[in-house]
Formats: structure tokens, C-alpha cells, sequence
């Protein structure tokens, strides 16, 4: 991992340096470590970073009000500081809207989203998405420490992370204690679920970057009918790639097919930029 206090607070970096660049976004609330468990199977064909994301804990501070757009425009930032301009994007939820983003900014070889916010079917699924949310994360500093405690034991873990990942047993209580540390400190979640957020716009015209949409089989947080099949319908694709037996966030879930499924996709756009 390098760190950069000044520009890139949490930054992983690592793999092939003769691979083409992967970079991974994580969800909101979460960090660079959402991706570990993926690591093993990446990190051998491509040079492969980790940003933690502007607003989050790690990530540089915003200078707008926290919001995808914000959060895409700031990231965007970084990676032209530092001379990334060619590069394959896979992100999952927040991390997923903000893939097709760098799509728009003409930074991407690729755009992968592991269900990805930013479109949904009705205006009233949106506003009770995160009404519900702001409801849960009042409660957090309450339960937080008791869900510490409780990560510790495999069958609790598993419950507390149910939202999120269909196993989340197979998250090292560490990693969840500290996910939940993160979240305790993340201070731009009142200001960013707002029920007036507006849907990702579409890309332009003249947008040729491959792009590419999965699903987790059981995510409970962005069900595809509500939010996946409209995300496809304004990306313009007619088919997307199920990850079985996985949540919202799939990395602990499957990680060996969360990888396949990505390096498939990576050999092919490379391929044919090769040609």
C-alpha cells in the first residue's frame, strides 16, 4: 500500500506492473478493504489500485456537498494528478454508479459495475431507499459497539452483515470491526442520503468505453427489478451477468467468481485494443 498524506491518504497499489491498470471503487460508507478477499486472483494479470474515496474515511476531504456526482468529480481529480487516464473501473453500489462516471470523463478502458447504484424504476423506490437509510444509520452510534462485540461470533456475524452479503461469516471479524470502526467516523452520511438525489444521466452519444453491468443473485440493498434492470434500460445494455449466491457486496461472498467474472472481461477489452 503506498500513502500519500497530502493527495492520496488511503491508496492500495499493487500487482503485475506490467499488467494494465485495474482500479476497484468500493460502496459508500466502505473502504479500500471492501476489496481483499479479490486480491489473490487480480493481482497476478493486472496492476491493480484501491482508492479510498473522497468523503470517507481515508479519502480526501470534499469540497462540495457530498453526493455521487461530487464524490465521481473530486476522484476524477485525483486520478488526473496522478496521470491515470487509461484505465479498467470496476466498483460495486456507490463505487458501481461511479465506474460509468469515469466513462464519462474519458478516463476509462473498461466500466464494470458490481450492482451499481444510480437509476431505479420509480422516484417513490429512491425516496424510501433513503428514508430507511437515514432511519438505520440514526441508530448506529447506539449499536455499534455492541456489534463489535458480537462480529466475533461466525453465526452473529453472518446476521449483523445479512444486508449486505449473503455470507458475510467469511469476513474476518477484524475486517468487520474495522468496517464498523469507518463507519462510526464517517461523517458525510446525513448530507449524502438525500431523497431529491437525482439518477446517473446518461452517457453520451460518443461514449464508446466498454461498458459492463453484474448482480448479486440475493442483494436485499438494490434489488434488480427496482434498481438493475432500469440501470441497463439507461446504459443502453440488454443483458448482465448474475453472481450466484451472492449479496449486495460479493467480494467475501464468491470472490474466486467475482474475479473470474472480471478478468474475463478485462482479457476481452484488452484483446481488442491489442488487435
Amino acid at each position: 500500500m503506498t500513502s500519500d498524506p497530502n493527495q492520496f491518504p488511503e491508496w492500495y497499489e499493487g500487482g503485475n506492473p506490467n499488467g494494465s491498470t485495474l482500479i476497484l471503487l468500493h460502496g459508500f460508507t466502505a473502504t479500500w478493504r471492501q476489496y481483499k478477499p479479490l486480491l489473490p486472483f487480480l493481482e497476478p494479470h493486472h496492476r491493480v489500485i484501491i482508492p479510498t474515496l473522497p468523503g470517507h474515511v481515508g479519502g480526501l476531504p470534499l469540497k462540495k456537498r457530498a453526493s455521487p456526482v461530487s464524490i465521481s468529480e473530486a476522484f476524477a481529480e485525483q486520478l488526473k494528478a496522478r496521470g491515470i487516464s487509461d484505465a479498467h473501473f470496476v466498483g460495486c453500489s456507490l463505487g458501481g454508479w461511479m465506474v460509468f462516471e469515469m466513462a464519462r470523463f474519458g478516463l476509462a478502458r473498461s466500466s464494470l459495475g458490481l450492482s451499481p447504484a444510480g437509476a431505479w424504476r420509480n422516484e417513490s423506490d429512491m425516496v424510501d431507499f433513503m428514508r430507511k437509510g437515514r432511519a438505520s444509520f440514526k441508530l448506529l452510534p447506539y449499536l455499534i459497539p455492541l456489534m463489535k462485540i458480537a462480529v466475533g461470533v461466525p453465526a452473529l456475524r453472518k446476521l449483523l452483515l445479512a444486508g449486505g452479503s449473503q455470507h458475510g461469516d467469511r469476513m474476518p471479524a477484524a475486517d468487520a470491526r474495522e468496517h464498523l470502526d469507518k463507519l462510526q467516523r464517517l461523517t458525510i452520511i446525513e448530507e449524502y442520503m438525500d431523497e431529491n438525489i437525482k439518477p446517473m444521466q446518461p452517457l453520451p452519444p460518443d461514449c464508446k468505453t466498454p461498458l459492463r453491468v453484474t448482480w448479486g443473485e440475493f442483494d436485499k440493498v438494490l434489488p434488480f427489478e427496482k434498481f438493475g434492470q432500469p440501470l441497463l434500460d439507461l446504459l443502453g445494455l440488454d443483458s448482465y451477468v448474475v453472481l450466484p449466491d451472492c449479496g449486495h457486496d460479493p467480494s467475501y461472498d464468491n470472490p474466486e467468481f467475482v474475479a473470474k467474472t472480471i478478468l474475463e472481461f478485462t482479457r476481452e477489452v484488452d484483446a481488442s485494443l491489442a488487435k
